[in-house]
């Protein structure tokens, strides 16, 4: 026989248990020292003290029990005792400004920072606006890098520069950010503030670039890639930039009066072709450029004009910072047609070289000046094919260029090539493509740069 239904006020109480269970008891009383900048559910994790200032980093759990809680975490701060701001994140110490402050984002600020600070006694906001959606920070430094007392760095393709107090915004012009490469990490500053030297890479740098403070610039300059040390007295992971800069670099001026800068340590001097170098040996082949308004540079140089090298650059259209013999030159056995500074696919800046010959006779010449000056060098296109028809070089590049590793991903993709025709050189420092271009010619670029040995991928 069928059971009647329980009534609905049984049902109602029988519920009771559960839902106490899914939205939680009441809310928390809030413990401790600092209960009473608390709210119901709300417990403190961590407390920091910046001058007058203390940081509470406060974890609050909802209402709804174990089946719908959910947990936020955010900072709540307090100036001698009393609550300046109930509900900010990322909050970093600034300090280096002589006197003690806190900073964090605006929420949905598009690059603004707000700043407390102690002036006579108070506690004071500043809205700083950086005029920038992010700059490339890191876990430790979101809220730029200290580069000297009372000046923090944001890098972003040239960057915005802070000071304080009182707080002054000064936004760098840019650097390049094309197919040339990007060159904008704040490396020097002129003797008179007038212009900044910019590198591609902080960890890494491997070309420079001198930029005016009206946005003027000089010719970009490719350079062996350096690894800037840290030191004990870095005030952030940026100088180690800067020190580089300063112990490798001279400032000087051009003909036109305009500021340049100058390796401390000038280009080898011999019978041996510049423009080879680049593709033979890059610690020392990149200590020749070919800038035609740094005087550090190798004469003989001019940049082209649009329209010239017509089989070469169609429509008339010539890529930025391309540049030709002024008298007749030779590179691997063939007439120089023009040699470009352009951004390479593993990062950082090379050089693409046309040359007027075929390109299996510059595939020879080419392999032929690397077996007279002994240089190891494996050659992709040679290495045996698994069965995705992508080369396998892991045997080879053991063997001959004692990489026991496989290189690491980034690497690892510029040499994942399969060529229909030309060729493909690694050598020690750099490698190498060779293929065939317009109107007969012959490409010869700069397919990647590494210190030797290069970035290996971990086991």
């Amino acid at each position: 026989m069928q059971r009647p239904a329980a009534p609905a006020h049984h049902l109602a109480a029988l519920l009771v248990p559960f839902m106490l269970a899914a939205c939680g008891a009441p809310a928390t009383a809030p413990s401790g020292p600092y209960a009473r900048y608390l709210k119901g559910d709300e417990s403190v994790r961590k407390v920091s003290e910046e001058g007058p200032f203390t940081l509470l980093d406060i974890e609050y759990r909802s209402c709804c029990g174990y089946l719908f809680s959910a947990q936020l975490d955010y900072q709540r701060i307090l100036y001698r005792g009393k609550v300046v701001a109930k509900k900010v994140e990322r909050v970093e110490p600034f300090r280096g400004f002589g006197r003690p402050a806190l900073v964090w984002p605006v929420p949905l600020g598009d690059g603004k920072l707000q700043v407390l600070s102690e002036h006579q006694g108070k506690a004071v906001f500043d809205t700083i606006d950086l005029g920038l959606y992010s700059h490339d920070g890191e876990d430790g430094y979101y809220h730029g890098y200290p580069i000297a007392p009372g000046v923090r760095y944001f890098p972003r393709n040239g960057g915005v520069l802070l000071s304080a107090f009182p707080i002054r915004v000064r936004k760098l012009p840019a650097g390049l950010d094309c197919c040339t490469g990007h060159i904008g990490q704040l490396a020097g500053t002129a003797p008179d503030g007038s212009a900044y030297a910019y590198a591609d890479s902080r960890k890494e740098p491997g070309a420079m670039l001198v930029v005016d403070a009206d946005g003027g610039m000089r010719e970009p300059v490719p350079l062996p890639v350096a690894q800037p040390a840290p030191a004990p007295q870095d005030l952030s992971p940026h100088s180690p930039l800067l020190r580089w800069f300063e112990t490798s670099f001279t400032w000087t001026k051009n003909v036109q009066g305009k500021w340049n800068v100058a390796p401390l340590a000038g280009a080898p001097q011999g019978r041996r072709a510049p423009v080879e170098e680049l593709f033979l040996d890059v610690p020392s082949g990149y200590r020749h450029c070919f800038a035609t308004d740094n005087a550090s540079c190798q004469p003989g140089w001019r940049l082209l004009r649009e329209g010239e090298l017509a089989t070469i650059f169609k429509n008339g259209y010539v890529p930025p910072y391309t540049y030709v013999p002024s008298q007749p030159t030779q590179a691997f056995g063939a007439p120089v047609g023009a040699l470009m500074v352009s951004r390479i696919g593993y990062g950082g800046t090379g050089y693409y070289l046309y040359v007027e010959d075929s390109a299996d006779k510059v595939v020879a010449a080419f392999a032929r000046r690397l077996r007279e000056r002994r240089v190891p060098f494996v050659r992709i296109d040679e290495c045996p094919r698994n069965t995705h028809g992508t080369p396998d070089c892991a045997a080879p590049l053991r063997d001959q260029l004692g990489w026991q590793r496989d290189p690491d991903y980034s690497l690892e993709n510029a040499l994942r090539w399969r060529p229909d025709d030309g060729a493909m050189f690694v050598l020690p420092t750099v490698a190498v493509r060779i293929v065939a271009a317009e109107g007969g010619t012959t490409l010869i670029g700069t397919a990647a740069r590494y210190p030797s040995p290069p970035p290996l991928r971990e086991k």
